[in-house]
């Protein structure tokens, strides 16, 4: 009798544990080049204006879009028309009652290249804070030792602040609109 009792508590856990497994979230649909194997955001955009134009409304957004333009450029090129940029976004925890806090920022580098009648971006090296570089593509694998579920709630936050930081760069890379004054 003991020994049926054990087996059934033993089928139970094991039972238990593949159905953690068949629970876990899907991991967010991001972008992964298919050479670097690192979540890349970028494309091209056709934008009809120079290359200095474009450049000079890239560089207008990026001081209206960053608190601390000059600590996010890392290069500018007004020659070849690029702007090099370094800049984080944040994750959080979760707790049981619905509220986050504050977990850790991960890093991503940003390149803009304006040419005539067009203009590129570039958003890839995404590492959380840490000592030494912590590529944030780990989270993507639940084989690894250090994930969790929430892994894949961070890699969703990081993927929505990205896209809401690409609508805003291609609203501010329209031309303005001059409004006349027709009183």
């Amino acid at each position: 009798m003991k020994r049926s009792i054990l087996i059934v508590l033993l089928l139970s856990v094991v039972t238990l544990g593949f159905a953690q497994k068949k629970n876990t979230p899907a991991p967010p649909d991001m972008p992964i080049d298919d050479k670097s194997q690192l979540i890349t955001y970028q494309d091209v955009v056709q934008e009809n204006a120079t290359a200095k134009d474009l450049y000079d409304r890239a560089l207008k957004w990026v001081k209206s879009f960053y608190h601390n333009p000059s600590e996010v450029i890392k290069s500018q090129d007004p020659t070849n028309y690029v702007l090099k940029m370094r800049s984080s976004v944040r994750i959080y925890s979760h707790l049981k009652d619905g509220s986050k806090i504050t977990k850790n920022v991960v890093y991503y580098n940003f390149t803009l290249q304006c040419r005539e009648g067009r203009y590129r971006y570039i958003i890839t090296d995404f590492n959380e804070k840490a000592t030494a570089a912590s590529p944030i593509e780990k989270w993507m694998n639940p084989e690894d030792p250090k994930w969790d579920p929430e892994c894949y709630v961070n890699l969703q936050e990081v993927d929505e602040q990205i896209r809401a930081l690409i609508d805003s760069l291609m609203d501010g890379m329209l031309p303005e609109v001059d409004q006349e004054d027709d009183w």
